[in-house]
């Protein structure tokens, strides 16, 4: 029997046509089948800011005329639920949340309870700044109240975040609710707010799309992309600013890696230090490094050797002259020999068992443990850690990235620490058994979870 289309079934169930359970975070129709759920809300498709000039061509004229023909009713019923631009989203009842403890009398409780836990706990949970100054609370917190998408866009987060500490999917639903709102009130202001504000909300909402794998399907670089082209380069040179193009920056790079495709802002090395730190300056370096790696994929022979070795010159470089001393200095260098493994994979498709990738991943592996899990700088161990774990074929080495792993999810409890976990079994798996029947790995890590999961890795 057909079922009555709806608008709050996963992506997954919506698109094959058939009635989705709605269970959170995975449906079980998507569970049963074995298919990737692609999760819940309101996708968001970006597009460069329109020419004035450009705005009446004909076909336009000719759509804006057959609009105007429509009698009153239609035209008033086609404003409400175009783009679901103006459809209020339906509010979860029945959730009782705790009386927050330190919040302003103004927000109503759910607002407060769920801001509280991002002053509290979840801001420190995120950033990757070993310093007393969290540039999230410096830079992020003063603007939430003055602007109802980033407001929403935080208590998604936070609701997200609190559904995996409590094991509760009543706050993954409220979680869903806050990201429908956040969406929508941007759309609504994205005109009139400042368009570092709104880069500022479209920030949060990637971060917390890969952090709690909610799979919203929309390319929030996209949206960062077109904020910092609208703001322009003089709105940015701030504080708030610089550190917004930081975390683009971070986030182009490893997607770029997770996708094999050339980043899609493309900020390069021209941003400031790294969360407004001096001694992260070395990370912002390699992480233009790995954006110029993932564009070689698919470049002429002769294009790749002249990038292969102008990326080995500038690693050399680093590795001179960075400090192997503290957190920072066991950061960088991880990400240094990260970068090395990354560079012979797409240049030469040589992994393990060769000698030098083996060499890289122990060396890598050797940095990331010198660093407690208590750092905030784990924070951005992710990707390094994926990438020389995926090479490495010492059983005790697995071992002990198991354990990183967990403890690290014990200490932050990020779903997406999980499937990353989940990822780098699968690809121990397939590579373990290409080296069986072949004696050759030629496995890219990679590429056998777009093509076996279906998906990208979860990499930040």
């Amino acid at each position: 029997m057909p079922f009555k289309r709806t608008r709050t079934g996963c992506f997954t169930c919506r698109g094959d046509g058939y009635k989705c359970d709605e269970q959170k975070p995975i449906c079980a129709r998507c569970t049963r089948l074995g298919k990737e759920c692609k999760g819940y809300g309101v996708r968001l498709k970006w597009q460069e800011p329109v020419n004035p000039e450009s705005r009446n061509t004909p076909k336009e004229t000719k759509a804006k005329e057959t609009k105007q023909r429509k009698p009153p009713a239609a035209r008033s019923k086609a404003r409400q639920t175009q783009h679901g631009q103006h459809v209020k989203p339906i509010e979860p009842t029945g959730v009782v949340l705790p009386v927050p403890r330190a919040v302003g009398s103004k927000l109503a409780p759910r607002h407060a309870y769920l801001l509280d836990h991002w002053s509290t706990t979840l801001a420190s949970v995120i950033t990757m700044a070993p310093t007393a100054r969290n540039p999230f609370h410096a830079h992020v917190t003063p603007i939430i109240c003055h602007s109802p998408a980033l407001q929403s866009a935080v208590c998604f987060m936070a609701a997200c975040h609190l559904g995996t500490l409590k094991a509760d999917a009543s706050l993954l639903n409220i979680g869903t609710y806050y990201q429908t709102n956040a969406i929508a009130s941007l759309r609504q202001s994205i005109a009139t707010e400042t368009p570092i504000v709104s880069l500022a909300t479209i920030l949060i909402l990637q971060i917390t799309d890969r952090l709690f794998t909610t799979s919203s399907g929309v390319n929030h670089l996209e949206g960062a992309k077109v904020m910092i082209k609208r703001a322009g380069p003089k709105a940015l040179d701030c504080e708030l600013g610089r550190f917004l193009l930081s975390l683009c920056c971070h986030h182009d790079a490893v997607i770029s890696v997770s996708r094999r495709e050339a980043p899609i802002i493309g900020l390069g090395a021209d941003v400031g230090p790294t969360e407004g730190m001096e001694p992260m300056r070395g990370l912002k370096v390699l992480w233009a490094t790995i954006g110029q790696i993932s564009r070689m994929c698919g470049q002429d022979g002769a294009t790749c050797d002249r990038e292969g070795v102008a990326i080995i010159h500038t690693l050399q470089g680093l590795d001179r002259f960075a400090s192997r001393q503290g957190d920072v200095g066991h950061t960088i260098h991880a990400y240094k020999e990260a970068t090395y493994i990354y560079l012979h994979r797409v240049w030469h498709e040589v992994g393990s068992p060769h000698p030098k990738a083996l060499k890289h991943a122990r060396d890598c592996l050797s940095h990331l443990f010198q660093v407690p899990v208590s750092s905030p700088l784990c924070a951005s161990h992710v990707w390094p850690l994926w990438t020389a774990a995926c090479e490495t074929i010492d059983h005790s080495l697995r071992d002990q990235v198991r354990e990183r792993i967990k403890v690290m999810f014990e200490v932050r409890h990020l779903p997406s620490l999980q499937r990353l976990q989940a990822d780098i079994e699968h690809v121990w798996r397939v590579k373990d058994e290409e080296l069986k029947l072949t004696g050759v790995d030629r496995a890219d890590c990679i590429r056998v979870i777009l093509a076996n999961r279906q998906r990208e890795a979860d990499l930040v």
